[in-house]
């Protein structure tokens, strides 16, 4: 029997002088043509605390100076129903008016020197009620019903 792959007088022919190519290379040339990769330089642990620490302390100095004392961040407003109950003991009590029902504008902050107006219902006629802050403790002095 012959094969194809015969020669004329029916040897096996020679095998092909080629080999499979090498597989494929991934990542950095092994070659050594390329200059080494410089390492990065890590900060110091250090350097890392010499940095973070005095944010640390000054964020802690802020928190401290602006919530607690003496509260830079904080607005003291006055309580509205205490307000408005102020008022209409002052009205009843000091003035001797007949007033039965005050109403104040509500988130008024506690400012030396501000003043604001409340509504309140005076022998039955509507009325406006000045008020005007005396201290930061939340003292208060209530003016004459126009």
């Amino acid at each position: 029997m012959t094969t194809p792959y015969a020669g004329a007088d029916g040897s096996p022919t020679p095998a092909p002088r080629w080999a499979p190519a090498p597989p494929a290379q991934w990542g950095p040339d092994s070659t050594g043509s390329h200059p080494p990769v410089e390492r990065r330089r890590r900060f110091s642990r250090r350097l890392l605390i010499a940095i973070v620490a005095p944010v640390v302390a000054v964020v802690a100095l802020v928190a401290v100076l602006g919530l607690v004392w003496p509260g830079f961040f904080v607005t003291r407003v006055f309580d509205t129903a205490e307000v408005q109950q102020g008022v209409l003991s002052v009205l009843r009590d000091d003035y001797q008016l007949d007033a039965d029902l005050v109403a104040c504008p509500p988130g008024r902050s506690v400012t030396v020197g501000s003043r604001f107006s409340c509504s309140a219902q005076v022998g039955g006629v509507p009325k406006t009620v000045t008020v005007t802050v005396v201290s930061s403790d939340g003292r208060f002095e209530v003016g004459r019903p126009q």
